[in-house]
Formats: structure tokens, sequence, C-alpha cells
């Protein structure tokens, strides 16, 4: 069934399944991921543990442990059966992993501190990583060494533009978004954009995969949505309770709807925000236009929206999947 995104249908959304780590396991989800073609999802847990999902199933299928070098930023390639993930201990390498053996396939090693972040490329099997060496670097799946190297601040944020052709990477303390050119980036970012003053805690960025909006996601209560193309600021995205500061990885508070008409976004008071900025009037502060509301109990704070069903998926202790329910 196809549905229409739209105010309606999204408030329809309903949590249908709601998944718990056993009580020796509890640890927050540090990132959330589909496949391409939205059959599969991933999350990384704190607890040094990879969990594998049916995503149209709402069923869970395996857990992968990683309790010798830990997991963060756990991805799927364009593969269904493979995934990268970095590494939190012994070492800083990006592992790329057999999801059906259970076998590395590869190590991709150089980078020198805690890798925060990394982005498969829409296009091809390269992939982006973020660490806090100071570095952004440029990966090929089948070699182990950085294609490219470019120097970025700490924190930095990383995101593909749908094509796959540009990609951002910004840096939430000086509020600074480099935009560069993959098959030029000796030359630099191409646009630097200014995020306006007072919004640093910004965790992700996304792109709307009509290529014309950037997202800077945080856990603070805010969101920001800026113009693609030039980088001036749309909307400011505001009516959500603030999350307490935690130690660990936050991969997002909020994500576009498929079509990029619309944001979701978690909330520390229990539910899960709806923004419109589709129909709106940019340079506006926008609240929510509706809302869902989360499991009881349950605080989510990572959002994913399924990029080929009408599903999201949000987690931190529990991992939570919801679904458009037409039940009037």
């Amino acid at each position: 069934m196809t549905i229409e995104i739209n105010r309606e249908t999204l408030i329809s959304f309903k949590a249908v399944k709601s998944f718990k780590m056993g009580e020796n396991e509890v640890a927050p989800v540090t990132s959330l991921n589909f496949d391409d073609h939205g059959q599969y999802a991933l999350t990384a847990a704190a607890n040094d543990n990879i969990h594998l999902y049916d995503a149209v199933g709402c069923r869970f299928l395996n857990t992968i442990g990683s309790k010798k070098y830990g997991c963060h930023s756990a991805k799927f390639t364009h593969s269904q059966a493979e995934c990268i993930y970095s590494s939190t201990m012994k070492s800083f390498d990006i592992r790329h992993l057999n999801l059906e053996t259970n076998q590395y396939l590869k190590y991709f090693t150089g980078h020198g501190a805690l890798v925060s972040n990394l982005e498969m490329s829409p296009l091809d099997d390269t992939f982006l990583s973020a660490s806090y060496d100071e570095s952004v670097r440029l990966w090929d799946l089948r070699t182990s060494k950085a294609q490219a190297i470019i120097p970025s601040l700490v924190p930095s944020c990383i995101a593909y533009d749908p094509s796959g052709l540009v990609f951002a990477l910004g840096n939430p303390e000086n509020g600074e978004i480099g935009l560069y050119n993959v098959r030029q980036l000796k030359a630099g970012p191409f646009l630097v954009i200014k995020v306006a003053p007072g919004f640093h805690q910004w965790t992700k960025m996304e792109f709307s995969n009509d290529g014309k909006y950037l997202l800077l996601a945080s856990s603070a209560g805010k969101q920001v949505i800026l113009d693609a193309f030039d980088g001036s600021q749309l909307f400011e995205l505001t009516g959500t309770k603030p999350f307490p500061l935690r130690e660990f990885m936050d991969a997002g508070s909020a994500c576009f709807t498929p079509d990029g008409r619309f944001t979701l976004g978690t909330d520390y008071a229990g539910r899960i925000a709806l923004w419109n900025h589709s129909d709106s009037i940019s340079g506006r502060n926008l609240k929510p236009t509706g809302s869902i509301q989360a499991v009881p109990g349950s605080c989510p704070r990572t959002i994913a929206f399924n990029p080929k069903y009408s599903m999201f998926i949000t987690a931190d202790e529990n991992v939570d999947f919801y679904v458009f329910d037409d039940a009037k």
C-alpha cells in the first residue's frame, strides 16, 4: 500500500513493537541505520552489541557482539549482508563485517582517535569517516587505506547529499559547514556556511532526499533547516523538551520524511514531534503541527525514517517500531 505523506497520515503512526535489552545489557543505542531497500535495520549500542532487525516485519533477528573492540555508527554497505562500524576500544579501526557469517572482510586503518561517524556514499562503495583525530577520511571498500584525508575541527558531523557527489562537513562548536565536491577535494570546500550564532549542540546533519534541505539535528530542543544550495537558514524548529546531556554519542534526534517535506523529532516529554516545513514561509520559527505518542515508559532519543516503507524507528534503551495505522 502506498500512502501520501501528510500531517494526517503521520499522526496516524503507532508504536507496534518495542524491544527491550536484557537487565544486564541495558545501554543507550548510539546509532540507527536502514539498508538501501528498507528491509533491515541495524543498531549499535554502548554495551558493545550490534543488533539486526527485520524492519518490515518488525522482528529482532540477531545480536552481533563486538565486546573486544566496542561498536558505534554501524551502517549498511550497499549489500544487505554487510556493514561497517567504528571501534570504540583497543584500536580506532573501522571494521567491515559480513552479517550472515559474522566474519570480518576488512579493517580500515589510519585514524588515531575515536571515529564518531561513518557515512556510506549513495553513489558507490566509498564512504566517509569523521574522527576525533581532527580528520575526515574518504575510503573505498576495496582497500584498507584512506583515499583522501580532509583536516577537520573536532567534533565534526558529515553527510552526503543524495547524488553522492557532494558532502557536508560541519563543526557545531564554531558553527561552520563546508560543502565539498567529492571529485575535487584538494580544492577545499566550494561553499562555507555560517550557522546562526547560539546553536552549537547539533550532533547530526542530514540532506533531504530531494537535495533541497540540510537538517541540523540536536537533542537540545531545537533543530535547524538550511537551504542546501546557498546555506541560508530557512527554519528553526522548536517546541520540544531538550534531553539531558549524556556521556554516550548521539546519532540525531530528528530526521526528514522520505519526501523531505516534514521533519520528525524526538522529545524528552515522551513523544515524537512533527513539523511541516514544506508549506511554511522560510525564515520562520516553526512549532510542531502534531505529535505521536511514544511507547509508555519510553523516552526515545534517536530516530530514523525507513527510506522505502511507511515506518520509522526510535531508540534509546529500547528500540521502538512505528508503522502507519489506517484504523479509523
